[in-house]
């Protein structure tokens, strides 16, 4: 039994052991670095602390903390002398030219041959900056993409919100995990041409592989933030980055508002008062009520000589002017939008009719008092008279009874009289009113016009009914209704007569000319259109007659004009512009007309307009997506520069998979320093973690001789024993080499194994 001296001379015995000669990490001899340097309490065991080879004295290196020999080198690791017929032989060369040895594992020793026979190129593969760019291409594609889907989407109603916006999160998402792809493949790169360019610990290296999985290497990790700052930057952009998949998703919200639409209102409710001229209430299926007026006849069955004639105007017409008057606005009817506009839609239109209408001018006022043949004096007005408003406004009007009726309204009496039914006069309107001026009166105004307080100045209106032309604009918005009167043209007066009334009582007279009555027995038509002007004034002017006057300190009302808009609601003066007040609550009651569709005036008109709807929209917030996208794009192109200048200075792209830290690793000094720690358990020792290292062509005094010839090798090595890699060099395993060997001893497979090779050279 043979046996060998450790580190600390102690003979342990061994069994025979043909490998005997193979590099053993944990009792390797003497090396040109020596191992003293680590301390025992990096390495507690003793086997594990040697003591530098006999007779030469150690030179430390404070690179790495490391002794080099200033002798030659007391360790020549040899061929081993075992045949190499023996299965169990190995042939070990210096692990810095290329070892070779046999193994116990045929199929990996198989690969072992076949791999001693390959070559590697100064060559830059395709793979890894097509798939840098292809990264960078499909983030910057996605963020365009994003855009304008979420483009698409403004304006539109917010229909599958949540759909929306996990499709918006989910582009977002992949920008952020191409461009980061893309970032942390140059980042790769970058580091690999640091290692080449400084030495840093093995903590710096450690951050800089890890920076990218692993934030808190930018709190504790200094060095790799000072030594290699770019890469330092380009890690932060990993990081920073997917805030944009944040923001972005964000840029899509929803907001109220209005949608228009240029279309067709193909049922909008209008009047059409030629309808009553044709109303017959005796006719099959028809409802007397739905008319304005109501009629009583001379022949209930209308049989013979009859006609019928005006007696009052009917229920629904007195309902709904007094809606209108009561509300102080149009009544609107049910489902009046739906019906106009279509259901959820608001809408604009006009409108277009033939109606009554009063056209009201300023006959007298206080500069000019001369009122002429007014039915009163407007000495009855304030500040000469008690009256703040006084109004006569039945002038002429049609006799209520005309005569004596029996069943159905039939005359009792005849012959009937020739003016039964006659329309010989539409009442003017003759209001006097008073405008509160509050200023004060002047020193020489009269004392009793001081009672009032201010100056109050009398005004006299008069209002003649015509047949008008109107056009309105109709809203409707969330079912309310509102409209603006666009023109009015008054055509021609309802009856063109002129009244002269009785010097004893103003409301008695004569009208003239008899030609423009419109008679009952004469044009029937023309008779109930007017008749339905007339029931619709009518049921006006029983508001407007009467009187508000002030007396001893008391405002006294006598007419149910304080029951309108057109008395000021916080005093009892009417409105100050009583004229177009006045127009305008007539044009009311006539809007108001258009809330109940069975009315025989209530027509259907097809009309342009303008549907609106108020409902939620996309709302695409473009700074809110390209203020995240423009950094994060503007931070990945410039680390794709980087990164493709850095493999331009490599000559070859890599990365930071095992398989490459495996090759650039193959160092016995690492070997050696990795004694005790091979099972990468924490806590790592601190004296390896401040080692420095750097990826570079590793210094050998004597390099021997592999199967390729006499090579330098590069790997990570103490800052001792590297020297930079020079772009295009002939460093191990490189083609160049392969060529001078074959050149030198002759062309052979280049499959077959380099041990036969070998052999062959030999002999």
């Amino acid at each position: 039994m043979d046996s060998f001296r450790g580190s600390h001379g102690a003979s342990r015995p061994v069994s025979p052991d043909p490998f005997a000669d193979r590099y053993d990490a944990h009792d390797a001899p003497s090396d040109p670095i020596a191992m003293q340097s680590l301390s025992a309490t990096a390495y507690p065991s003793p086997r594990l602390r040697r003591s530098p080879s006999p007779g030469v004295s150690p030179q430390w290196s404070p690179e790495i903390g490391l002794s080099f020999p200033r002798g030659g080198h007391s360790y020549e690791p040899v061929r081993s002398s075992l045949p190499p017929t023996d299965s169990r032989a190995a042939s070990l060369y210096s692990t810095h030219s290329l070892a070779y040895y046999k193994t116990k594992d045929q199929e990996t020793q198989q690969l072992v041959d076949r791999r001693a026979g390959e070559v590697a190129e100064w060559e830059v593969h395709w793979i890894t900056p097509a798939l840098m760019i292809a990264l960078f291409v499909a983030g910057v594609a996605a963020a365009v993409g994003h855009h304008f889907f979420y483009m698409s989407l403004e304006g539109k109603p917010s229909t599958n919100q949540l759909t929306m916006v996990r499709y918006g999160t989910a582009l977002a998402f992949f920008v952020k995990s191409a461009l980061v792809g893309s970032i942390v493949m140059c980042y790769r790169q970058r580091i690999w041409h640091t290692f080449r360019t400084r030495a840093l610990t093995i903590a710096g290296i450690d951050g800089l592989f890890s920076a990218t999985e692993d934030p808190t290497q930018f709190f504790y990790n200094g060095e790799m933030m000072i030594n290699a700052k770019i890469a330092t930057v380009m890690a932060i952009c990993s990081w920073l980055i997917p805030i944009a998949s944040v923001l972005s998703p964000a840029s899509l919200t929803s907001e109220i508002t209005v949608l228009k639409n240029s279309t067709l209102c193909p049922q909008v409710a209008t009047l059409n008062f030629a309808k009553e001229a044709e109303f017959d209430f005796r006719g099959e299926g028809s409802y007397a009520g739905s008319s304005l007026v109501y009629y009583n006849t001379t022949n209930f069955e209308g049989e013979g000589d009859y006609f019928d004639y005006y007696d009052r105007p009917s229920q629904n017409a007195k309902r709904l002017v007094f809606a209108s008057m009561y509300l102080k606005e149009p009544a609107v009817g049910t489902n009046a939008s739906i019906n106009s506009c279509g259901e959820g839609f608001n809408c604009t239109y006009e409108i277009n009719f033939e109606a009554p209408g009063y056209k009201c001018d300023l006959y007298a006022d206080s500069t000019h008092a001369d009122a002429g043949d007014t039915p009163f004096s407007m000495d009855v007005l304030a500040p000469k008279g008690d009256n703040l408003y006084f109004a006569v406004v039945d002038q002429g009007d049609y006799k209520m009874p005309q005569t004596e009726t029996g069943a159905h309204g039939i005359p009792i009496k005849k012959p009937f009289p020739e003016s039964l039914g006659v329309f010989d006069v539409e009442p003017t309107l003759w209001i006097g009113y008073v405008i509160n001026t509050r200023r004060p009166w002047p020193a020489d105004a009269p004392e009793e016009y001081k009672r009032w307080g201010t100056v109050h100045e009398p005004k006299l209106v008069q209002c003649v009914a015509y047949h008008t032309n109107y056009t309105f604009k109709i809203d409707y918005l969330n079912s309310k209704q509102n409209y603006t009167r666009i023109q009015r043209d008054f055509l021609r007066p309802i009856v063109d007569t002129t009244f002269n009334a009785d010097s004893r009582n103003s409301s008695e007279g004569t009208a003239s000319p008899s030609s423009n009555f419109v008679s009952p027995k004469g044009d029937v038509q023309n008779y109930k259109r007017t008749a339905a002007s007339h029931a619709i004034m009518q049921l006006l002017r029983n508001f407007l007659g009467g009187s508000v006057s002030y007396s001893r300190g008391l405002y006294v009302t006598s007419s149910d004009i304080s029951e309108t808009k057109l008395v000021d609601a916080t005093t009892p003066y009417p409105q100050q512009d009583l004229p177009a007040a006045l127009q305008a609550l007539f044009e009311d009651m006539l809007i108001t007309l258009l809330s109940d569709p069975l009315l025989v005036v209530a027509d259907k008109q097809s009309v342009s307009c303008t549907k609106n709807q108020s409902v939620s929209v996309y709302k695409y917030k473009r700074e809110g997506l390209w203020i995240g996208y423009a950094f994060a794009v503007a931070g990945a192109f410039v680390c794709l520069v980087i990164g493709g200048w850095a493999i331009h200075q490599n000559g070859v792209a890599s990365d930071t998979l095992f398989s490459r830290i495996l090759v650039t690793t193959r160092n016995p000094t690492l070997d050696r320093l990795s004694v005790g720690a091979c099972l990468g358990g924490d806590p790592f020792p601190k004296e390896l973690t401040r080692t420095k290292l750097r990826f570079g062509v590793l210094l050998e005094e004597n390099p021997r001789e592999g199967p390729l010839g006499t090579v330098e090798h590069c790997t990570f090595g103490a800052v001792g024993e590297t020297k930079d890699i020079v772009k295009f060099g002939t460093y191990a395993g490189l083609k160049k080499y392969r060529a001078d060997a074959n050149q030198e001893q002759g062309r052979w497979d280049e499959k077959e194994p380099l041990l036969e090779k070998e052999g062959l050279r030999r002999r």
